[in-house]
């Protein structure tokens, strides 16, 4: 189900096609967040994203917004609006949505509560800043205002308050918070792109039980062929040990030219299966075999 909002409403700042498929990359509806407000990590509380608003539409799935974006930055979206299809090129408003009461407040301490004020954590105009969590990477923080509370009468959420939080795309940042050890390598690999389905020799320039950094040619316009949520496939030839690993996964980080790839399916015995510990330390416990890692 979607709610339609009054489309006057809009962000300070655009938000581009690929900054609202890298955000809700790391936001996606229905995961746990944390959040602070006013610039106050002290003040940490948990959440959930509930939802977006997009070019005045409110989506509650994840599989009701269909985003296309291609290799010269431009791009379009589709949101499935109680079975019709609307496409847009331009993104003129883009919310992440939270619950306006979770309770979480309460668990705060006399003097952080007072300073909140009567009416809470999210008045209009607040700034709230978020966090995920995207495995080994850290945290990634994107900056937000309070736009405004609602109370739907319909919906999912009917009856429950829900706020309405303008994303500032631009303030998206990563944090490194690693808590595996990576290794060093320089190791040949072949990488398939699902954009084009095309075979790109790379280089694997290190590794950790949960990602790779890949690099590329300099003559491969990277930041114009991947974007953040993209699918990858990697194979590894230890020849000196006989051993090939084919691995799944999709772009976590892209840079001028190198992505981190998140490692999440592995090919064994001809089916991909998933990418837990035991594969995971298999591939580093022969990486370690190979001269020159560290």
């Amino acid at each position: 189900m979607t709610t339609p909002l009054n489309d006057n409403t809009t962000n300070n700042q655009p938000v581009s096609i690929k900054q609202l498929k890298e955000i809700v990359s790391y936001f996606p509806i229905g995961d746990r967040v944390r959040y602070f407000p006013e610039y106050q990590p002290e003040m940490t509380m948990e959440s959930l994203v509930l939802g977006y608003e997009i070019n005045g539409h409110i989506i509650y799935s994840q599989n009701r917004l269909d985003i296309l974006h291609n290799a010269d930055e431009k791009g379009r979206i589709k949101l499935n609006i109680e079975g019709q299809e609307l496409a847009f090129s331009k993104i003129h408003s883009f919310c992440i949505l939270l619950p306006g009461k979770a309770g979480e407040e309460y668990k705060l301490n006399f003097l952080s509560k007072a300073s909140l004020g009567s009416r809470g954590q999210f008045r209009n105009g607040n700034a709230i800043t978020l966090i995920a969590r995207y495995q080994e990477r850290g945290a990634i923080i994107v900056e937000t205002s309070v736009r405004e509370s609602i109370l739907p009468k319909e919906s999912y959420y009917r009856n429950h308050q829900l706020v309405l939080l303008d994303v500032l795309a631009t303030s998206l940042e990563i944090s490194e918070q690693r808590t595996h050890h990576r290794l060093m390598c320089h190791l040949p690999i072949k990488l398939e792109l699902s954009v084009n389905q095309q075979l790109y020799n790379c280089i694997l320039v290190s590794y950790s039980e949960v990602s790779a950094q890949i690099r590329f040619n300099g003559d491969i316009p990277l930041p114009s062929l991947l974007t953040v949520g993209d699918n990858l496939i990697m194979t590894l030839k230890l020849d000196q040990l006989h051993r090939t690993f084919v691995i799944k996964g999709s772009v976590m980080r892209c840079d001028q030219d190198s992505i981190i790839m998140s490692l999440q399916n592995i090919l064994s015995s001809g089916q991909f299966l998933p990418f837990d510990l035991i594969q995971a330390l298999d591939v580093k416990a022969s990486l370690l075999q190979c001269p020159g890692i560290s």
